[in-house]
């Protein structure tokens, strides 16, 4: 049952070409997250998880994955009204499993339109349920692609992170679009060095508990936008009913 112990998290992952080895430390640290919820080492935590790893292609093409799905399904399912009981495990190990046999690293990254998609995930009542979403990349938004389109949108989904009551945790290089995003009320922005190395550098098992902490002493809040708000058109990508999708 739904109550304050309950959290939806969603790892919002840069899957361009450097970045294997955050996904193998998320894998293997993954239960430090829940070590951090608990603080009092008794207190039962009702926890959803789900990623969404992501790069574009050399054709422009966005690529996403999840634990259970990705591409144009994914779309589908968000903006689409497709069958959403594909988001979302309790299963830690589904979830390690996905991140090690489904998440091809390669391609270049669009981290806000990725984190955008992120957060129209299909969340549980913001009064009932933490809304918890972590972007981990080892590039500045800058020498990404579609920079100026992405920063364009930093308020936009400012407000959207805002309505939907998500806390948002951002593990990245130094930016100035990350630190503008970090504007928003309920996001914590921990600004790495030497992170060209798929954040091998990065302690997961001392950055998962952190979160799992921070979660833990976090109120909840009404309700607020339950409908999905795309700043990017992800609704209008062409494609949606194909092999693949393309988009901003």
């Amino acid at each position: 049952m739904a109550g304050r112990n309950c959290a939806d998290i969603v790892f919002c992952i840069d899957a361009s070409g450097s970045m294997k080895p955050c996904f193998d430390a998320v894998r293997r640290n993954i239960a430090e997250l829940m070590t951090g919820l608990q603080t009092d080492g008794q207190t039962n935590w009702d926890v959803r998880y789900d990623f969404l790893a992501f790069h574009d292609n050399e054709e422009g093409a966005h690529d996403y994955t999840t634990t259970r799905t990705g591409g144009v399904e994914l779309i589908d399912i968000l903006y689409h009204k497709g069958d959403r009981t594909k988001l979302f495990t309790r299963n830690t190990e589904e979830l390690c499993q996905a991140l090690q046999k489904r998440v091809t690293t390669e391609g270049d990254e669009q981290q806000l339109t990725a984190l955008d998609t992120a957060m129209d995930f299909p969340w549980r009542s913001s009064d009932e349920c933490h809304r918890v979403v972590v972007l981990l990349t080892d590039e500045a938004l800058e020498t990404g692609v579609a920079v100026e389109v992405q920063k364009q949108a930093i308020n936009r989904m400012i407000r959207k992170a805002q309505d939907k009551r998500i806390k948002l945790f951002v593990i990245a290089p130094e930016s100035e679009a990350f630190f503008e995003l970090s504007a928003l009320d309920r996001c914590e922005y921990t600004d790495l060095q030497d992170t060209q190395d798929g954040l091998r550098g990065v302690d997961f098992s001392k950055l998962l508990q952190t979160i799992g902490r921070s979660v833990s002493v976090s109120q909840h809040y009404a309700n607020g936008e339950e409908s999905p708000s795309p700043c990017f058109e992800q609704d209008k990508w062409s494609g949606c009913s194909n092999a693949s999708f393309t988009g901003s």
